[in-house]
């Protein structure tokens, strides 16, 4: 007896070992099917808590139970915002905070430390701007002095705050550095003007002066945002380290970004730019406002990736340094992560998430608002080779047209473009006064029945998402050093947030095509990463060389943008020597983002494309197969077309049933490969059914495995066909209205 009782615990801590150390380790095993049908507690949705009122121990106890109950969710990320009693950060507050983790562990809840109160993050409820008022979030100003006369011109130029102080020519854009001309005894600038067409320009970093009530941290100075981890992160170390890695694993930071439309900035700025250029700022700070010149460009992208690389390396970096201290992972977002402008919310989307453990998508306000950038965040999982990409999900859509078909609807869009973990937004501590709507809890009288059936489907296609690669023939290339080089500070035409963009910024819009209508999953690809040794070209491919999710792209689209990188041109062009294909879209680049590089672009552009596109776009080819075709008006049936011409053999193909006529949803696919196994996942948001044939590429043996009930079938009818020489599985695919199913190669 006492060998068997050995055994069987042996068993279980082997078991939970391997469930830690992979999340998707079940598909290795004989019980698959079963796993599937009755998903590990991880895979079940945490959903944001807000402590809108005053906590005691016995309505703590009660509401989770019933979460956990009625709700089948995993815990929840505790939030705390205006209203929560006890005080936040204070020993009573941490006592109730105390009864929150112990319920999880009994109820073996998962529990996500949001961290801070409200949002955005960095204000520690308002003790940062108490305590460290120095050490808040800043901007660039921007002040022009106007010399009366020629010849010697003194002012006072205080140097605690400055940037940079630059004279330049409004008529010819000549710049003069006039840091040189201040005396270091008395701070006096002395400079002989030469005419009147000069101004002087001076730049200084201040604190910030906008909307806030409570100010967050300076997200770009790491010595700023040590002082706000130890009013906040150490001092839950303190309380509750014994619950890190266990029953605390995730840390969630909120809308850490540029907030606005401000012009954020830091004081160490002039030394970055300097370490990343070799040369000092001073000259081009001017280019911030105003167009400079044949440098203006080239200057914007300089200055814009900058601060982007700050970003980078601030808050997001310190998070993820101070969770795996304690064996946690980080998760988070910028404000409109989504969005077509990230240079004044994020700064660069795939640099922002370089070292967060959970890149999160912030679907959030309207359904279907951001659906054409969700898969910036799940590319840029995909480039670092993170098996998990987090939503947090639902928050301000509207109650009164919110109900259970759009728990699934919003969900599956997402999962389809690479998201694998759900946060709903969200449970109240008091669900009569629900701030930010809808309500996601066992207390909601519309949507309680059916939050047990969505968990599971949660769970269930977790479960199937999360790991292994994702199967993309097509790379999108994101133009941020274009968006960099046309954005710049108090633009007359910049009224929303994430929304200045030049006319023929259509990535977005080229990315949703490709998955809404034409249906060919891609990538978006980051041009500085792309020059790297990262992208690998391979006869006619190029490479992601990752360990797990690895990707293979035979066609490379090129969206509009004036201004690239010269090494990310010259890996295209290698991969277009090579027999790759390349399509161009609006408007073809001519402006280096590199200072003084222009001639290459233009020379690799006529390489590649022909010397005479723009007027005249022709199919050009070379003696490898390589082919390259400008469009300049991408339409739908165009894109289509072309795409078709140049990569015949895609990985999914659906005739023209699958097309969808409601005004609400989608259809749309996703194939993965994990552990040897094909899995396809089909979403149907729409209110329309799918009746449809799918043909996927290689010769396969397929079973129908069901999120919502758990049951799996093995698929009838199939049949082999080839075309264009490829061997295809032919099936039919039936979707009733907001629904979803996996296919798996049970081979």
């Amino acid at each position: 007896m006492m060998r068997k009782l050995i055994k069987k615990s042996f068993v279980l801590i082997v078991l939970v070992v391997l469930t830690q150390v992979n999340s998707f380790s079940q598909t290795k095993n004989s019980n698959f099917k079963q796993a599937f049908q009755n998903p590990a507690k991880q895979y079940y949705p945490t959903p944001f808590w807000h402590i809108n009122g005053e906590m005691t121990d016995a309505e703590i106890v009660r509401q989770m139970t019933d979460a956990n109950e009625k709700a089948k969710f995993n815990g929840a990320a505790i939030l705390p915002v205006g209203g929560t009693k006890p005080d936040f950060l204070s020993e009573d507050f941490f006592a109730r905070y105390t009864t929150i983790l112990e319920t999880a562990k009994k109820l073996q809840d998962n529990i996500i430390l949001y961290d801070d109160t409200g949002f955005p993050s960095g204000t520690a409820g308002g003790e940062m701007e108490k305590l460290y008022p120095q050490h808040l979030w800043k901007s660039v100003e921007k002040r022009e002095i106007i010399p009366i006369r020629k010849g010697i011109f003194k002012v006072f130029i205080p140097k605690d705050n400055l940037l940079a102080i630059v004279a330049m020519n409004e008529k010819t854009l000549e710049r003069t550095n006039l840091k040189e001309f201040i005396n270091s005894d008395n701070n006096i600038l002395s400079w002989n003007v030469p005419d009147m067409d000069w101004k002087i320009l001076v730049f200084t970093c201040d604190i910030a002066n906008y909307y806030k009530k409570d100010y967050p941290v300076d997200y770009l100075d790491t010595l700023a945002i040590e002082k706000f981890m130890t009013l906040t992160y150490d001092k839950y170390a303190e309380k509750f380290k014994s619950y890190f890695g266990n029953t605390i694993k995730l840390v969630f930071f909120d809308d850490v970004g540029f907030l606005r439309i401000e012009r954020t900035w830091t004081r160490g700025f002039n030394e970055k730019f300097k370490a990343i250029y070799g040369i000092d700022p001073d000259i081009y700070y001017p280019a911030l406002w105003y167009n400079i010149g044949t440098e203006t460009e080239a200057a914007r992208v300089a200055l814009f990736n900058t601060r982007a690389e700050l970003m980078a390396e601030g808050y997001p970096k310190m998070v993820s340094k101070w969770t795996k201290k304690y064996n946690m992972k980080s998760t988070g977002h910028p404000p409109e992560n989504y969005g077509i402008q990230p240079v004044d919310v994020s700064g660069d989307i795939f640099k922002f998430y370089r070292y967060t453990d959970l890149p999160l998508a912030d679907l959030i306000i309207k359904y279907g608002r951001g659906r054409d950038g969700y898969k910036l965040i799940s590319s840029a999982s995909d480039y670092y080779d993170r098996p998990i990409t987090a939503t947090e999900i639902y928050g301000a859509l509207k109650e009164d047209i919110f109900d259970t078909a759009m728990l699934y609807r919003a969900l599956m869009e997402i999962q389809a473009r690479g998201v694998n973990y759900v946060i709903p937004h969200g449970m109240w501590y008091n669900p009569k006064q629900v701030g930010i709507p809808p309500l996601v809890s066992p207390y909601s009288e519309k949507l309680a029945p059916a939050l047990p059936a969505y968990s599971d489907y949660v769970a269930r296609s977790c479960y199937l998402l999360q790991g292994g690669r994702r199967v993309s023939d097509i790379g999108l290339i994101y133009p941020i050093e274009s968006l960099e080089a046309f954005y710049y500070f108090d633009a007359p035409k910049n009224f929303g947030i994430a929304r200045f963009v030049y006319p023929e910024a259509d990535y977005l819009k080229i990315g949703d095509i490709l998955t809404n209508e034409i249906r060919r999953d891609f990538t978006f690809i980051h041009p500085e990463f792309l020059a790297s040794d990262k992208y690998l070209v391979q006869k006619n491919k190029i490479h992601l060389n990752n360990t797990e999710n690895y990707q293979d792209y035979n066609l490379i689209i090129l969206p509009g943008g004036k201004v690239i990188s010269v090494k990310a041109l010259e890996k295209i062009k290698q991969f277009y020597d090579n027999g790759g294909k390349v399509i161009a879209t609006s408007l073809l680049p001519s402006i280096s983002s590199e200072f003084g590089q222009n001639d290459k672009v233009l020379k690799i552009i006529a390489e590649i494309f022909g010397a005479d596109a723009t007027s005249t776009p022709i199919l050009k080819t070379n003696k490898m197969g390589g082919k390259a075709l400008f469009l300049k008006d991408p339409t739908t049936e165009k894109l289509s077309a072309s795409i078709d011409l140049l990569t015949p053999n895609a990985d999914v193909v659906f005739d023209k049933n699958a097309l969808t006529t409601s005004e609400l949803g989608k259809f749309s696919y996703l194939h993965k490969v994990h552990n040897g196994k094909d899995i396809y996942f089909f979403a149907n948001s729409s209110d329309n059914k799918i009746d449809t044939e799918v043909m996927l590429r290689g010769k396969m043996k397929l079973e129908a495995m069901d999120p919502h009930s758990g049951t799996a079938s093995q698929l009838r009818k199939v049949s082999y066909i080839k075309q264009n020489g490829e061997t295809y599985t032919k099936c039919k695919l039936t979707l009733k209205a907001v629904s979803a199913v996996f296919w798996v190669n049970a081979k």
